[in-house]
């Protein structure tokens, strides 16, 4: 049986172990991003696949910038955050008369390879597409 002092310490150094065993800093995902989407149009069944541009900055946990699609002369304002090696973001734009474009993704980052990878929805007025988009830092 452990004396009260002992015990008071022993469950202070249990819950400091946990509590920093369970947090891993952020990744830095400034930079230029070449990027592929691939996806199925959902009610249609088609695939559809965009070659991508993403110039980003962080400030902290907290990430902005554009995404271009590749022949598409639209930048989309990008809003996302870093937790961990979790990037994920949003973006909205205008891309026709009453057609607004949206995408939405969270992935995950691996810095030594210098690529992200990770589920993307993206969504315009002619319909809304799920799928999967890999990207590497240039």
């Amino acid at each position: 049986m452990l004396y009260q002092p002992y015990r008071s310490l022993l469950a202070l150094l249990v819950v400091l172990f946990f509590y920093n065993g369970s947090t891993e800093p952020d990744v830095q995902v400034t930079g230029t991003w070449e990027a592929g989407f691939s996806g199925k149009v959902q009610g249609k069944g088609t695939s559809q696949d965009d070659m991508l541009v993403l110039e980003l900055t962080q400030d902290g946990s907290a990430v902005k910038g554009t995404l271009r699609f590749k022949g598409l002369e639209t930048a989309f304002p990008i809003v996302g955050k870093v937790r961990g090696r979790t990037f994920s973001y949003s973006t909205k734009a205008s891309v026709g008369p009453n057609c607004e474009a949206t995408v939405v993704a969270e992935t995950t980052v691996d810095d030594v390879a210098r690529r992200f990878e990770g589920s993307q929805t993206q969504s315009n007025c002619e319909g809304t597409a799920v799928g999967r988009v890999t990207a590497v830092r240039k």
